[in-house]
Parts: structure tokens; C-alpha cells; sequence
């Protein structure tokens, strides 16, 4: 009965490591479910988190537990040799996706809604999470990329304003350059482009090749009015007679004196249908508006702090009244919100079961 006993009490001391590890995690997983809304990186901080504190734990539950201390030196060498395994195989494993997650939210490369290319990927954000980021492609489909690999490569941020959209054409010798570069500045000008500034960025054996750029104020925009700009460049050439065919067209048939331009005919009034990109993008526009929510809650909260600091020190009844009320609207304001957040989240969830 004393061995039971004894082997009963030398147990203690490893049960309450693993509660109060246990303890630990749901705390921490608690914290960031009532902060979900708040935090846009809620998901990588929770996963980093609980991956020190498994750590840790693992390391206090075998120093407490009821061995010799050689035994218990040799299983802490054989947890170094694993950790070390691992971290040195984390390019190509769970641990680096982890790692450069982590590496990736903390720079702050992009969020969600933003338009991003990554080699011959081109899409907006869905979502990050702690191992892969998701995205939504220019013909609408999904993929998942590894976080590794997003740390890995170079990563093009398309800017939210003054985004820049080019054109390149390539024309004869024989053909004005002034004409030409006037005929792609009203291009760019009849796209909504501002500010068109030409690049001649090649001097060929047979052809200059022109590149027109503008500057877009809504990148939410950016394929449709690339698109554009490769209409209106056309348009323009043809109207200014501007053949857009190869230098050695001529020499590979023969032709009298004929112009190959097409013909102009009456456009049709412009409708106010949705643009590509808002079918294109549906998931990731509706991403970037809970991303939104999210980062104005956080800044109300910040608010929040200030004005309760602010309360503490004023004096003036008047103003100590107005404070009051703006810290209880603010708090409605953050409830609505959250709520909002909240029934938006559980509704992709439910759509996606």
C-alpha cells in the first residue's frame, strides 16, 4: 500500500505540469477567440503560442518526472536531437511552412483583399492562416500556397491608388515617333489613366517598341483596365493610321498600296453592368471587407484606451460628459460590428460545409 502510495505521490508533480499546460492552451485559445475580430493575425499568433508553450511544457514534464537524472538527460539530448532535426529539415516540412508564417505576418507583406503576384501566380488575398496563404486567381479559381514558398520568392504588392498600368506595342522605323507617343498618351487618357508617360524601351532590327504607362486611382480595377488599355491603343493607332502589323509584312506577300486597318464602327453605349474583377473576386472582396472591419475595430479599441486616459485626467464637467458619451458610442459602435464580424464569419463557414 506505501509503493502505491509513493508511486501516486511522485506522479503529482508530472500531472500538474500537463494540467497546468492544458490550462495554458485553452486560455490561450479563449484569448484569441474573444479577440478573433480585433486581430487580423490571430491564427498565426494562437499557433505560435501554443507551439512554445507545447515547448515548454514538454521540457518541465520531463524534468518533473519521477526517473534518474541520467535517464532524464538522456531524453532531454534525444527532444535537442529532435527539435534540431527538424529545425534544420523546416524548408521542407510542417515547421518551416510555421516559420516563414510567422516570418511573413510579422513583415507585413500584404493583407487580405490585396492584389499580389508571386512568380506566375496572380490573384487577391482570401486568407492567411499559420501554414499556407490562400488566393484568388485572375479566372477566378482558388489555390493554396505554401507560406515557405511565398518566403521564398519575390512578392509584387499591386498598390491600392496610383497603381501603374502599361501597354507595350511594337511599330516600324518608317513611322513618327511623336504621332506615335501622342497616339498612346490618348490612349491612356480615354482609359482614365492620369498622368501617361511613354517608354521606348527597345531599338529593334525591324521595330521600336513603345511601352505606354498611367496611373490607375482603383487597383480593384487592374485587369479590366489593362484590357482596356490594350483597346484603346489599338483604337487610337488605327485612327491615326498607324498600321499595327509586323516591319516585314511586306516582304512576305504582295500588296498594293493597302492600308490593314480595320474599319470603324459605332460603339455601343457603355451599361452599367459589374465589372470582371467583381466576379472575378467575389471571395476575396469579401475577405477584404471583413479585413476592414476588423482593422477599424482595432483602431476603435486603441481609441477606446485613449479616451478612457484621456477621462482619467480631465476636470472639466462638460467635457468629462462628452467623453462618456463618445466612449458609449464607440462601445455600441465595437459591439455592432463585432456582431457583424461575427455572423459574416459563421456564414462562409456554413457556405463552405
Amino acid at each position: 500500500m506505501e509503493a502505491i502510495i509513493k508511486i501516486f505521490r511522485s506522479l503529482i508533480e508530472p500531472t500538474m505540469v500537463l494540467l497546468v499546460l492544458i490550462v495554458f492552451l485553452i486560455l490561450n485559445a479563449w484569448i484569441f477567440k474573444r479577440s478573433k475580430s480585433a486581430a487580423s493575425n490571430g491564427n498565426i499568433t494562437k499557433g505560435a503560442i501554443a507551439f512554445l508553450l507545447i515547448l515548454i511544457g514538454a521540457l518541465a514534464f520531463v524534468l518533473s518526472l519521477p526517473i534518474d537524472k541520467t535517464l532524464k538527460g538522456q531524453i532531454l539530448s534525444f527532444l535537442g536531437i529532435i527539435i534540431s532535426a527538424a529545425i534544420a529539415l523546416s524548408s521542407t516540412t510542417v515547421l518551416g511552412n510555421l516559420i516563414a508564417g510567422i516570418m511573413n505576418n510579422s513583415m507585413k507583406r500584404f493583407r487580405n483583399g490585396d492584389l499580389i503576384k508571386i512568380n506566375d501566380l496572380h490573384g487577391r488575398v482570401i486568407k492567411k492562416s499559420i501554414f499556407h496563404t490562400e488566393i484568388q486567381l485572375e479566372d477566378s479559381n482558388f489555390i493554396t500556397i505554401p507560406n515557405i514558398y511565398i518566403a521564398n520568392n519575390p512578392v509584387k504588392l499591386t498598390r491600392k491608388t496610383n497603381s501603374v498600368i502599361s501597354a507595350t506595342v511594337s511599330l516600324g522605323y518608317d513611322i513618327s515617333r511623336d504621332k506615335i507617343e501622342e497616339a498612346l498618351r490618348e490612349a491612356a487618357l480615354t482609359t482614365g489613366l492620369k498622368d501617361p508617360y511613354v517608354y521606348i524601351t527597345e531599338l529593334g532590327d525591324f521595330a521600336v517598341t513603345y511601352k505606354i504607362h498611367g496611373f490607375l486611382d482603383d487597383s480593384s480595377k487592374f485587369f479590366s483596365t489593362s484590357s482596356l488599355l490594350n483597346a484603346h491603343v489599338m483604337d487610337k493607332l488605327h485612327e491615326k493610321k498607324i498600321e499595327i502589323v509586323s516591319p516585314t509584312f511586306m516582304n512576305q506577300r504582295r500588296v498594293d498600296e493597302k492600308e490593314f486597318i480595320p474599319r470603324q464602327v459605332v460603339k455601343r453605349a457603355e451599361t452599367n453592368e459589374k465589372s470582371p474583377e467583381d466576379l472575378i473576386f467575389d471571395e476575396a472582396i469579401k475577405s477584404e471587407k471583413l479585413q476592414t472591419k476588423k482593422d477599424f475595430l482595432t483602431e476603435l479599441a486603441t481609441k477606446q484606451e485613449a479616451l478612457k486616459e484621456q477621462l482619467k485626467s480631465c476636470k472639466d464637467p462638460e467635457e468629462t460628459e462628452t467623453i462618456k458619451t463618445t466612449i458609449k458610442r464607440n462601445e455600441d459602435l465595437s459591439e455592432r460590428i463585432a456582431k457583424n464580424i461575427l455572423e459574416q464569419e459563421t456564414n462562409e463557414k456554413n457556405a463552405k460545409k
